[in-house]
């Protein structure tokens, strides 16, 4: 909230006077809980306090956005008026829910479902619009494009219309079609956040960085902020070298939302990244490599003749290792064609040589992958070989992990299997948090990246 903006003279309280609250004044309380800190504090601390029954404490959790908590509740509710019954749609669509004591998950379809009777469903567009999502999400195309046909006119020739066109010809990969319809969405709702959301992808997957950039910054300026939206947007910026700006957008995250980890992870590799800016782009790439000259040899799997040769030579980082040259290798006792030869690979792989200059100004060298063909991969015991032709989307990762992967070209599990977690650490804007991501999603399908 800027310094010129007012928390409206509004009482979160008020509706729980009233048997049968409005839905739109509810939704409205909601929104205005969302943007405005001290009437979130207002809702939150009287809440803590203890409710008067089931309802009163559902609906108020599903105010602020606490979809996983308000679900049980509003179950318990006996009086099911439209409110509790758009609560409960929108807490299976945008939170997990369980079912019957089931696993928590989304359940865009018991949503659908619901909605579908919704008495509010043809006088109110919020609730049409919030079941056309519902069958969107669920992938019911055929469905969100049945009811915009049964819809009042005022929504088919709306905002949510020209949406469910536009998501209709893009599934069926008319990106021209759709992007008119979404363009024609936001002339008619310039704030329409799922239309924002589809141009931007559109634009990142085309390789247009500013237009896609754009519009993730219109979404992220939306209150209450798109936190998924933000998310997308902060790594944009840190690809265009602009970590101050995706700092201050992980941290509007954490705000809105104070222990997101992955917003956490982002805010400090992107403080790390900044941290390490220069002036000229030529003192960045110094700065990069002198990290890895920092490295110690011990860190290296090398034979044992190598490593001793390397030991009595002085040899304890990469640093003092390239400054030697090949004469000065093969000079000393026992060391010969075969340790030469490891040594040339080992430093090949990570963009060095033997007789370097350090003065001299670094380029930016291709990830080791693009340099050299790596080993096969065996299958693990008791896994599927199938598993290694699975694309890199079943592993759904963030957008920051999969941007960072698309360096090595990567498509399947078995491509990324074929890479060390150093070599992966080198990839720019892949850090620890991304690395975690990946071995975790790895662990889950039984197979890990390569040891050596």
């Amino acid at each position: 909230m800027t310094a010129t903006e007012t928390v409206p003279d509004i009482d979160v309280w008020a509706w729980t006077r009233e048997r049968s609250p409005d839905l739109g004044m509810l939704l409205d309380v909601k929104k205005a809980v969302l943007i405005h800190p001290q009437l979130r504090i207002a809702l939150e601390s009287e809440l803590g306090a203890g409710s008067a029954d089931a309802r009163v404490e559902g609906l108020a959790r599903w105010m602020l956005a606490q979809y996983h908590r308000a679900w049980e509740p509003l179950q318990q509710t006996q009086d099911q008026d439209e409110s509790v019954s758009f609560a409960l749609a929108e807490c299976c669509l945008k939170g997990q829910v369980a079912e019957n004591g089931g696993v928590p998950m989304r359940r865009p379809d018991l949503a659908a479902d619901r909605l579908k009777t919704h008495s509010a469903l043809n006088r109110d567009p919020r609730v049409y619009a919030l079941y056309v999502d519902a069958l969107l999400f669920d992938h019911d195309l055929e469905g969100a494009q049945s009811a915009l046909e049964s819809a009042p006119d005022d929504v088919k020739s709306g905002a949510t219309g020209s949406y469910v066109e536009g998501r209709v010809a893009e599934s069926d990969g008319d990106y021209r079609t759709a992007k008119t319809c979404y363009l024609k969405t936001l002339e008619t709702d310039p704030g329409h956040r799922g239309a924002l959301l589809r141009l931007a992808y559109q634009h990142d997957l085309g390789g247009d960085d500013e237009e896609s950039m754009e519009y993730y910054k219109r979404l992220a300026a939306l209150r209450p902020l798109d936190v998924h939206a933000a998310l997308n947007y902060g790594v944009l910026l840190e690809d265009h070298g602009e970590y101050e700006e995706a700092v201050k957008i992980y941290r509007r995250v954490l705000r809105a939302l104070p222990n997101h980890g992955r917003a956490r992870g982002y805010l400090k590799d992107a403080q790390a990244s900044l941290n390490m800016i220069f002036d000229e782009d030529v003192e960045r790439r110094h700065d990069r490599r002198n990290q890895l000259l920092r490295i110690p040899i011990s860190d290296f799997e090398l034979s044992v003749r190598a490593r001793n040769c390397l030991s009595k030579m002085g040899v304890e980082t990469l640093s003092d290792l390239v400054i030697k040259t090949e004469a000065e290798l093969l000079a000393y006792k026992n060391f010969g064609e075969t340790s030469l030869s490891e040594i040339k690979i080992l430093l090949d792989s990570r963009g060095l040589r033997l007789g370097m200059d350090l003065n001299e100004d670094p380029i930016p060298d291709a990830p080791p992958a693009q340099q050299k063909p790596l080993p096969p991969i065996e299958v693990p015991p008791g896994v599927d070989p199938a598993t290694l032709n699975r694309v890199l989307a079943d592993l759904d990762l963030s957008v920051r992990c999969r941007k960072a992967l698309a360096q090595l070209k990567a498509v399947t599990v078995g491509d990324i299997m074929r890479h060390t977690e150093n070599e992966l650490l080198s990839l720019k804007n892949f850090g620890a948090t991304s690395l975690n991501e990946l071995k975790a999603r790895l662990t889950e399908f039984g197979v890990g990246l390569r040891m050596t």
